[in-house]
């Protein structure tokens, strides 16, 4: 089962790893790299976690997630400046929004959590 949409509105990224961090520490499993993109923290105020429940036999969070969020949380609360969100004109954030869905399209279609390509600009930046 993927984790029903959990809308952080304008949580810095940093603070969407830590609940992402949390949910692994219950058992989440992590469906995409938290660090997907390559992006450095000032250079994207969107981030974008894709995770299902999966306990597992053993009832413990999942090691590799558990190592992904961990090193990612980290390198954020290392970084010396983080790109927040709503600091940026509105076409620039509709663009950085634009480039959180295309990076994760696939991994959306994979889980059954998109079934058609996403069309347009628009179609993402304006909903």
């Amino acid at each position: 089962m993927v984790a029903p949409l959990e809308y952080m509105g304008a949580a810095a990224s940093v603070d969407v790893l830590k609940r992402g961090r949390a949910l692994v520490q219950e058992g989440w499993e992590l469906l995409a790299s938290p660090l997907y993109g390559n992006f450095k923290p000032n250079q994207q105020p969107y981030r974008t976690l894709i995770l299902r429940k999966n306990n597992g036999p053993t009832g413990l969070p999942d090691i590799q997630s558990l190592s992904l969020i961990e090193d990612a949380v980290r390198f954020y609360e290392n970084s010396h400046h983080i790109m927040p969100p709503g600091g940026l004109a509105d076409n620039i954030e509709k663009d950085f929004r634009y480039m959180d869905v295309v990076l994760l399209e696939e991994t959306f279609r994979q889980y059954g959590l998109l079934t058609s390509p996403v069309k347009s600009y628009s179609e993402v930046v304006d909903r």
